[in-house]
């Protein structure tokens, strides 16, 4: 039998610094929520919210989630049964939730956008304000983006919105079948530039495509020469039928798994350039996608340079039948709908992936540290970090005795100094490092 290995990454470090005042006094109350999470070089509107009477380590609490979509009944049920079977709150993406004492004390925050997901964290330097009257909360939250951390992460946001007391839900949903495009027209501005010369991107159209990673994908298409009437305008646009072009394929949280770049000035037409492009405040809703495409500056690969900064809007109607997503092929919900079998001292707010094998662990499952705080994980890459008052090697030892409780052995020669490890185990299903 094959035997299926997953890697794992798991960073120690101390915690440290000092809470920092970031709100600013004086702003405007917020329409229901709105604000801005700032999460892997990404900036994800937030203009949706709910707040509702929550427990946390047998404390009251209230949760005010901020989401950058609508909040629905059947959402809010699931998390806050997970929470009381010892899990955690998990909606749409992008979301922050922000835990709140009954005194109006900012205890907790966690969030999840693309493919990062950042468990329930104290503080630090978050600040926030809560205030509760006749049945409303309102106030606000920041905290500065820490670009130097692992995932770097920061929001800003604003909230005034009725208080669900506990027992209480919202209206249940009443199913919408998607409506038509919007009725509005298709427009691009900005720079696209290769080897250091402009290029007019003066068209731009939104398309459905095959689902990606089991989500529904999207394709955008700019181009020089209007392709409005083409059939496969991203194949043909692709080799230089309309000009200097850029066909972006992405899901619908503005994650870009695509990118092929056509510029006249390149010698090498029609190159890939993951990695290099990200959305900013991108969007789709109301029969229309819109946001931002930039490279941050100048981009290199091949010998080529280019880069790109556009602001775009175009319409884009329900999924076709073809490119919809199978029940049978949706991933199936994990650990976050009941207990773990091996509880965690800290959650995270993540969705594992399907189980494979009975003895497949999900990554909530893990036997962390005792105080293992602040943790975080990255889909993609499947990589884990937590920190941890002690020092290295205590908290090696004490990983390694829980890890081998779990059924994970020794693979190769351990490596650990005062100031960094490299641990490595190997489970039947599972094989971890930890650095």
């Amino acid at each position: 039998m094959t035997k299926k290995f997953m890697s794992l990454l798991t960073g120690l470090a101390v915690i440290g610094g000092a809470a920092t005042l970031f709100a600013q006094e004086g702003s405007k109350p917020a329409k229901v929520g709105e604000g801005t999470l700032m999460l892997e070089d990404k900036n994800y509107p937030l203009t949706h919210a709910l707040a509702y009477e929550t427990t946390i380590n047998e404390e009251d609490a209230i949760a005010v989630v901020l989401s950058g979509q609508a909040i629905s009944s059947e959402d809010l049920k699931k998390s806050q049964q997970a929470e009381k079977d010892g899990g955690f709150a998990d909606f749409k993406r992008p979301f922050l939730i922000l835990d709140f004492a009954k005194t109006g004390e900012l205890k907790f925050w966690s969030t999840a956008a693309g493919g990062t997901s950042i468990g329930r964290r104290g503080a630090g330097k978050a600040t926030g304000e809560l205030k509760l009257q006749d049945g409303r909360v309102s106030g606000k939250a920041s905290q500065p983006n820490e670009t130097e951390e692992m995932f770097s992460a920061g929001f800003d946001v604003r909230f005034d919105v009725a208080l669900l007391r506990a027992g209480e839900s919202l209206p249940a949903t009443v199913a919408k079948k998607p409506g038509p495009a919007a009725n509005v027209k298709p427009s691009v501005t900005g720079a696209f530039k290769g080897n250091g010369k402009e290029a007019k991107l003066a068209h731009v159209s939104a398309h459905w495509r095959e689902p990606f990673n089991n989500q529904p994908s999207i394709v955008l298409v700019f181009s020089e020469k209007d392709h409005s009437k083409d059939k496969k305008p991203d194949f043909d646009a692709g080799f230089g039928k309309f000009g200097s072009a850029l066909i972006i394929s992405l899901n619908q949280d503005g994650e870009i798994f695509g990118c092929q770049v056509v510029h006249t000035a390149h010698k090498k037409q029609g190159f890939s350039s993951i990695g290099q492009i990200k959305t900013n405040n991108f969007e789709f809703a109301d029969g229309k996608v819109q946001g931002e495409l930039t490279t941050d500056g100048q981009a290199e690969v091949f010998g080529e340079t280019w880069e790109v900064n556009l602001k775009f809007v175009a319409p884009l109607g329900e999924i076709p039948k073809e490119f919809q997503i199978a029940d049978s092929e949706k991933p199936e919900k994990d650990a976050t709908d009941k207990p773990a079998t091996t509880k965690p001292t800290t959650e995270l707010s993540e969705k594992a992936a399907p189980e494979t094998a009975k003895d497949q662990l999900n990554v909530k499952d893990l036997a962390l540290t005792k105080d293992a705080s602040d943790v975080e994980y990255k889909e993609v890459v499947e990589h884990l970090l937590f920190k941890s008052k002690a020092n290295v090697k205590s908290v090696c030892a004490e990983l390694s005795a829980n890890l081998k409780t779990q059924g994970w052995t020794k693979e190769g020669s351990d490596l650990i100094t005062p100031a960094s490890s490299i641990l490595k185990r190997k489970r039947e299903t599972l094989s971890s490092r930890s650095s």
